[in-house]
Formats: structure tokens, sequence, C-alpha cells
């Protein structure tokens, strides 16, 4: 990369390439560039809710030795106060996406990360949460609503008393009020996170309820005890963050719980089928 580049033209190049805490670092520098010049690294991190690491692998992965040779040069070459409109940027990117093949290699990437990067011992964790609850809760709002709704429909074939929050046209306390120390929640926050995702969680962690928690490389998970982190790769081809690797991720953990369960699994999915065959629920050819 050409020492010469604007700041604003390192970031754009490698933005889509970038795990969700940079992601937000790249967003504040194009949407103040002054910052660069006018904060210290340790500001930055910061206003954009990230570590200090998260900062230093950001300014490495635009070429840049350190924050400070960021800073060097953006006062030597200048830096332009207008900032980069989001919808530029979204421009950009879409116009990625639409070669089919770097689409699929960014997918595969996510999915290859996320597993080499799982700690097995997170997993065979909250395997045992899941298997040892009373009633499961699962919980995703906004973009995670379709992540909770996929792993209900897998959790509710393998096991009994699965809650799911929110409901529509439910109120979430009185939902929660039926939550227990013997409970778990498997809670999805990636990508944005709500405050009623974080009240949720909270509440189920004061309550004395296991937590497993399925986000990105670039959030905070809870910070309890009673918490296994699952974490996923998101980085989207085009405009859009990709679930992929996390639906990957909530069928094995799935599988596992059912071969954790051994033969209650077996048993209801048997129940289950049996049922469909009864109520030629089965049957296949035209409406």
């Amino acid at each position: 990369m050409e020492q010469s580049e604007r700041l604003a033209k390192r970031i754009l190049d490698c933005y889509d390439t970038m795990p969700r805490g940079e992601r937000r670092l790249a967003d504040l520098l194009l949407e103040q560039p002054m910052a660069v010049v006018e904060k210290s690294a340790a500001q930055l991190a910061e206003r954009a809710t990230v570590s200090k690491a998260t900062t230093t692998r950001f300014f490495r992965r635009l070429g840049y030795q350190s924050f400070k040779a960021a800073q060097k040069a953006a006062r030597e070459q200048g830096v332009d106060p207008q900032p980069v409109e989001f919808g530029a940027r979204m421009h950009r990117l879409a116009h990625q996406q639409m070669d089919l093949s770097q689409h699929l290699q960014s997918e595969l990437q996510n999915m290859v990360r996320s597993i080499e990067q799982q700690r097995s011992d997170d997993m065979s964790r909250a395997v045992r949460m899941l298997a040892r609850a009373d009633k499961l809760w699962v919980v995703g709002f906004g973009d995670n609503y379709p992540l909770a709704h996929i792993a209900r429909a897998l959790l509710i074939k393998i096991r009994p008393d699965i809650r799911m929050i929110p409901i529509g046209g439910f109120s979430v306390p009185e939902e929660f009020a039926s939550i227990s120390p013997s409970d778990t929640m498997l809670a999805f926050g990636l990508s944005r996170r709500t405050r009623a995702l974080r009240n949720v969680v909270r509440s189920a962690g004061q309550a004395g309820a296991k937590i497993v928690f399925v986000t990105d490389y670039g959030s905070q998970p809870p910070s309890s005890s009673e918490t296994a982190v699952l974490r996923c790769r998101t980085v989207g081809s085009g405009i859009f963050d990709s679930p992929t690797a996390a639906v990957s991720l909530m069928i094995y953990l799935c599988s596992s719980l059912a071969t954790h369960l051994g033969e209650n699994s077996i048993e209801r999915l048997k129940r289950i089928e049996a049922i469909h065959n009864d109520w030629d629920d089965g049957l296949s050819g035209d409406w």
C-alpha cells in the first residue's frame, strides 16, 4: 500500500474485510476525519467503544506501523475535514457484492475462521448449560430475531420447554417473569445490540440463569462467570453482514446437544415423527 494514500482511501479499500470492532473505528474516522489528528489512540478507542488492541490492529491493517505513524502521515498530508458519506461507502460495497466468487470466498472465510477460532471448552460448556436447564430461553431482537427463530426451531425438536423472546403481541416482562436460576438463556447479540437485549441478558444474570451468548468478534459479551460466549465472523461481501457462520454454528450446537441428551432426544424425535404421521403431515404431492 502506497504511503502517500490518504487515510480515507485506505479505510474504504479495507472496509469490507474488517471485523465489527474495526468497522466502528472506520465509521468514526470516515464521519469525523479530523479525529485522527485531534485525538489520541486511547480516545479513539473509547469513542468507538473498542479496545486499544483493536485500534492497533486497525491501523496496521491500513498499512501503518502504528497509530502515531498514521497520525503523523495525516498531519503531513493534510486531512479533508469533510466526512465520507455513508451512502458512498455502501454504493462501493454494493458494487463489490456483484462478484459472486468474491461473495463465496467471503462466506467460506466466515465459516472457516469462526470454526478455527472457536474454543472447544466454550462449546462444551454451552452444550452442558443447554442440557441441564429446566427451561431454555431463546432471545433475539431486530436482525438477530431470525437467528433466534432458527435456533428455537432446532431446539424444540430435541428437548421440551423452549421459550422465545420476543413473542409477537406479548409483553416481554410478563414472559420473562417465569425465568429461574435453573434456566439457561441462548441470546443472540450479533451486529447492533438493542437496549431490550441488554435489559433481558442483564436481568437473566440477576435471576441466576446461565447464559449462552452468541456474538461477533467486535462485541463485548456480558461479564458473568455463568456465561459461555460463542463468536462468529459476520463480514459480508456487500452491504449486509453475513449470518452464514452463525447459522452453521447453531446447527452444530444443537446437534451436539442432541448427542449429549442421547436417548431422550431420540425419543422426542420419534414422538414428533409419529405425530406428523398420525396427522398426515408427511404427505407429498399436489395441493
